[in-house]
């Protein structure tokens, strides 16, 4: 009996030991996580490599946005292809650079544009195409603070203190109150 068991175990340990030899092991990191650790000369040699790569010119030109070269944002969106150049991610940082340069206009029409391709989307492509839940929400936030810009004609330029105003309210809570209506 006990030369039986080890007999089992041995076959089950030959087993495991050869099918562990076909497994593929797949990356556990979202694709955006890894394009985000890599280093900036190094994003810049990938969306050169593979210009079509959306995650990679995302997280690109945040990077640009983030260590203030907003002109450097504009410049490389305008070079990607149309497909990358429509997404909703990447229209979220060319506006806001746009704005950090002090075209409010041109921003309001990359977000407005945004908004209606990410309207029109179904669920399940709406991630793919950069229009989740989350940036649909900063896209609307920004559109709202570049209306009050264009209304009340200024650019972050013009008057910053407006401009941060407009931003301030364009994300201030709402509050909902519920009053008896007499009839």
């Amino acid at each position: 009996m006990e030369l039986r068991t080890q007999l089992a175990i041995v076959a089950a340990v030959a087993v495991a030991w050869s099918a562990g030899r076909f497994v593929r092991v797949r990356s556990v990191l979202d694709p955006s996580h890894v394009a985000e650790r890599l280093s900036l000369a190094a994003l810049e040699a990938r969306v050169a490599r593979s210009p079509a790569d959306t995650l990679s010119t995302r997280v690109l030109l945040r990077r640009y946005f983030d260590q203030g070269m907003p002109r450097l944002v504009v410049d490389s969106a305008r070079r990607a292809p149309a497909a990358v150049q429509r997404d909703g991610a990447v229209c979220l940082v060319v506006a806001r650079a746009n704005e950090a340069l002090g075209d409010v206009r041109a921003a309001q029409a990359v977000v407005n544009g945004a908004m209606s391709r990410c309207s029109v989307l179904p669920e399940s492509l709406a991630e793919g195409a950069g229009c989740d839940f989350r940036t649909v929400a900063e896209l609307s936030m920004e559109l709202v603070a570049l209306d009050r810009m264009v209304e009340w004609n200024i650019t972050p330029q013009s008057d910053p203190a407006r401009a941060s105003l407009a931003h301030e309210l364009s994300t201030r809570p709402v509050r909902i109150s519920a009053r008896a209506v007499e009839r």
